[in-house]
């Protein structure tokens, strides 16, 4: 199906409130225009059809973005979040599945732990005793238009998707609505929308196709991480003339191989990171930096429940505030699924040779049950046991690893009990059980995915 096609298919009335349904009605992060889901639905039929009226004449505007700031630890800036209204949501949304359409034969998006196990197989290959490691700085933010509308035309034609296109990441970003004139961006893209990740991956492909069909290298990149396993004869030669082709695109490189570096090249049997992960004599490991972080993290669950324990009044607090302890203690070793999705630190780092850490963090858990004095209340899932569960089928890891997925209405209301309280579900359609629960696994999703932050 041609880009047009495709384009007129996504953007029917029809085809909207699906895109809607599926991708963001969960959405509860609100626009600069205020508008909250409630309102939004209120009115939907109306606003799907002036997405569909503008993006077909070509007079959609976005409304500016909001911006959010997110923390990257004490020693960086925070990233800056771009949050469009549900509106624009929907038509970002719209954006993202054409660009997946049409340059499908180009992309090749893979989760960090995917690209692991690719790393795995190929770091033991003889021929290779040699890694680049090259890190793209502000890769976002220092993408240039002008090259990447030339990308985008070479399987787009019609004006108006390339417009459009143009016009959601030309788009301003601020922290508060302000009158008179409209900043538009000339260089970069904004980060956390829909076709974010899609736009950054269409900028590179021509690199990627270009390196990974080469049958002397290994080559991976997930977003502005790059990782090369050659021969150490060709290692300059390849450095050299993948930087050459990354400033081509108005990027730049960290400098290769200055004290602290982000780029850096060396042996195989050096240590080396990529996405979190540590490599030592060609196994995959964890820094230990990175398991404290882990165990801090359940630390907090155990300080949290502590709090709430002891301030609550009645038994019945008390054993809700053990309930949702045994809750969240479990979900945070196990990770779960939803939507599809395997989440958390276990899924993340299913990839590593190393179980020793495993059993290391069990051990510090139980030493945890121990110090507060929880012995024979709590009885904790181990991440060793999630670690081979994580290996399985969804159907056959769920029953001890959660498949929220899987869940019926009763079995959303028993979880949503354990926060909110029994009895505080009677008399609620299955409709707003359906919202509250999707609600609260959001959050929880959130809090998991709190660990894998900024690992790469």
């Amino acid at each position: 199906m041609s880009a047009y096609l495709k384009f007129n298919k996504l953007f029917k009335v029809s085809s909207l409130k699906k895109t809607y349904e599926n991708n963001v009605q969960n959405s509860l992060a609100v626009g600069l225009d205020k508008t909250t889901r409630t309102t939004f639905e209120n009115n939907i039929d109306n606003e799907l059809l002036i997405i569909n009226r503008k993006v077909n004449n070509g007079s959609y505007a976005f409304t500016p973005y909001k911006q959010k700031l997110i923390s990257k630890g004490a020693n960086s800036l925070p990233r800056a979040i771009s949050i469009p209204t549900y509106r624009d949501r929907v038509t970002l949304r719209g954006v993202c599945d054409l660009l997946f359409h049409v340059f499908s034969e180009e992309l090749e998006v893979n989760i960090p732990q995917v690209k692991i196990e690719y790393i795995k197989s190929n770091i033991i290959k003889p021929e290779f005793d040699t890694f680049i490691k090259l890190d793209i700085t502000n890769f976002y933010p220092s993408i240039d238009h002008s090259a990447l509308e030339k990308t985008l035309r070479k399987r787009i034609r019609k004006p108006e998707i390339i417009q459009l296109i143009l016009k959601s990441i030309r788009n301003s970003t601020v922290s508060k609505a302000v009158n008179g004139e409209r900043k538009v961006n000339l260089v970069g893209i904004p980060q956390g929308l829909a076709n974010s990740n899609v736009l950054g991956e269409i900028y590179l492909s021509a690199i990627d196709q270009k390196y990974s069909n080469r049958t002397n290298i290994f080559y991976t990149r997930y977003v502005d991480d790059i990782l090369i396993f050659c021969s150490d004869d060709d290692t300059d030669d390849i450095s050299k003339e993948l930087v050459e082709d990354i400033e081509a695109l108005s990027l730049n490189i960290h400098p290769l191989d200055e004290e602290n570096s982000k780029s850096y090249t060396g042996v195989l049997t050096e240590p080396f990171d990529y996405l979190g992960y540590y490599f030592k004599n060609r196994a995959a490991s964890l820094r230990t930096s990175n398991r404290q972080r882990f165990e801090a993290s359940i630390a907090n669950i155990f300080t949290n429940f502590k709090y709430k324990y002891n301030s609550a009044k009645t038994d019945t607090n008390r054993e809700r505030a053990l309930e949702i302890l045994r809750w969240r203690l479990n979900l945070k070793i196990t990770g779960c699924i939803y939507e599809n999705k395997k989440r958390g630190w276990i899924f993340y780092f299913s990839q590593i040779d190393d179980k020793q850490i495993l059993f290391k963090i069990d051990s510090s858990i139980k030493n945890m049950v121990k110090r507060f004095k929880l012995e024979g209340k709590v009885k904790p899932k181990t991440l060793i046991k999630s670690f081979h569960e994580s290996k399985k089928s969804d159907k056959e890891s769920h029953k001890y690893i959660i498949n929220f997925d899987s869940f019926d209405t009763n079995q959303k209301r028993k979880v949503l009990e354990i926060y909110l309280g029994t009895g505080k579900l009677d008399g609620k359609k299955d409709s707003e059980v359906e919202r509250l629960f999707n609600y609260r696994i959001r959050k929880v999703i959130e809090e998991l995915e709190e660990d894998i932050q900024n690992l790469s």
